[in-house]
């Protein structure tokens, strides 16, 4: 798998360079022959030697920046600046053609295209230069996102549910532990609630009347406590609340 990548890899830079150099090779090209038309033009237009050589400068420079803001121009990129990209783009290309087509030496169809190729040649590679970079950047990206190993990050849920459940487990442990035993019923009730005590001594009173007389496991169940009704049986004997005999 990284054998095949990697000689994939390679090919892809090859190509990419064959590209370049090919769109670098005829631009090159373009531009000088767009120079030397658009200079002549310029001499012939009544410039000096020094603004003749740097007059096609600003032509084919003019387009270049136009043809590269237009292809790198963003969403947010505002109405006004895509407006001016357009029109410094398309007023390049028009003086630049007119200029290379005026030095031609006849207007016939052959020396005017061999005269107005040039620009449009210049033109055309850089823009196959830039969507080509372009292209091999997103290739780049997609090729590490292909390779790279994901590693599965684990479930959030995993830890935080072992603590919620270590947390609930130990909640319940500590409300058992606080509603069950002898100290349960000492603890006074929140919000008006009563204790188990009282709990376990109305029961024991009901039945009482009805003739019979509850074991510790029964008040137990009464007030949901736990090993609790036995000890409050002995205290109630032991303070004279019932009588000893009370089973």
């Amino acid at each position: 798998m990284n054998q095949h990548t990697t000689e994939t890899g390679r090919q892809s830079r090859g190509d990419v360079w064959v590209r370049r150099g090919c769109a670098l090779v005829v631009a090159a090209v373009a531009a000088y022959s767009s120079y030397a038309h658009q200079r002549h033009f310029a001499l012939v237009g009544g410039a000096d030697q020094v603004s003749a050589a740097l007059w096609p400068l600003s032509v084919d420079g003019l387009v270049v920046l136009a043809s590269l803001g237009l292809v790198r121009a963003r969403s947010g990129t505002t109405t006004r600046a895509r407006l001016a990209l357009w029109v410094a783009f398309l007023l390049g290309v028009a003086v630049s053609l007119a200029a290379n087509i005026a030095a031609a030496p006849t207007l016939s169809w052959q020396p005017v295209l061999v005269a107005g190729w040039p620009p449009l040649a210049l033109l055309l590679a850089v823009e196959l230069v830039v969507h080509a970079r372009g292209q091999d950047q997103t290739e780049t990206v997609q090729t590490r996102t292909e390779t790279t190993p994901v590693t599965e990050p684990a479930p959030e849920t995993d830890a935080t549910g072992s603590a919620e459940t270590a947390n609930e487990t130990e909640t319940a442990s500590e409300t058992n532990r606080r509603t069950s035993g002898p100290a349960a019923a000492r603890r006074p009730r929140r919000q008006g609630n009563p204790s188990a005590e009282a709990v376990m001594w109305a029961h024991f009173e009901t039945q009482r009347n009805a003739g019979r007389t509850p074991s510790g496991a029964e008040l137990d169940r009464v007030a949901g406590t736990n090993n609790y009704g036995r000890a409050v049986l002995a205290r109630w004997r032991d303070t004279g609340r019932i009588p000893a005999t009370a089973t």
